[in-house]
């Protein structure tokens, strides 16, 4: 689909590598316009042709840029099976839901939106029921308040690596990183006591 700049290959390497040797869940935080969806993309067509590792990707994002989302995965990996994933009316809503575990292993990649995934409706489907094989959460430092309602529904998912993408992974103060950490590596970052 196109070509990558040197900057989003070294982006490239570096997340394929966390994910596909170490088995680490990255935070991709760069500044607006630099092409982390393009990198991200990438990262998941790497996944599905180059290892052939089984199971979808979900990625997760505000509604502002879902559009851009489901372009970008044509534009840049048109053979990835891609489904988007959001609707207002709750007949659609439950038809996508029905999608989504009725067809599993028939999509590579579901494109959703935070409202979706704290939809009652939803929840079912997205936490407790699929296995993903890599969770990217757009705007993740949305989980730099541990105690919010989508950062706890998000740390009650199953996926078996995660990325955070973000242009501000720290803002305020050393518990918010705490926060995305913890969401990360639970089992490392249990306290927030050395971040407080």
């Amino acid at each position: 689909g196109g070509e990558m700049r040197d900057y989003q290959l070294v982006g490239l390497d570096w997340m394929a590598d966390l994910v596909e040797r170490l088995g680490l869940s990255p935070i991709l935080g760069d500044e607006m316009g630099l092409g982390k969806t393009l990198q991200t993309v990438a990262v998941i067509a790497h996944l599905k042709y180059d290892l052939k590792q089984p199971g979808a990707a979900l990625v997760v994002c505000p509604l502002s840029v879902l559009s851009t989302w489901c372009a970008e995965l044509k534009r840049w990996a048109p053979s990835l099976r891609a489904v988007k994933l959001h609707s207002s009316d709750p007949a659609e809503r439950e038809r996508l839901r029905a999608r989504v575990l009725e067809e599993a292993g028939s999509y590579d990649v579901v494109v959703t939106t935070y409202e979706m995934v704290k939809s009652p409706a939803m929840r079912p489907v997205l936490v407790q029921k699929v296995h993903w094989r890599l969770l990217v959460l757009d705007e993740g430092h949305v989980l730099k308040s541990f105690d919010t309602d989508i950062s706890q529904t998000v740390r009650k998912m199953h996926f078996v690596s995660a990325l955070l993408l973000t242009g501000t992974p720290l803002q305020n103060n050393l518990r918010e990183l705490w926060a995305l950490l913890n969401f990360l590596y639970p089992e490392l970052f249990e306290s927030s006591a050395a971040f407080d």
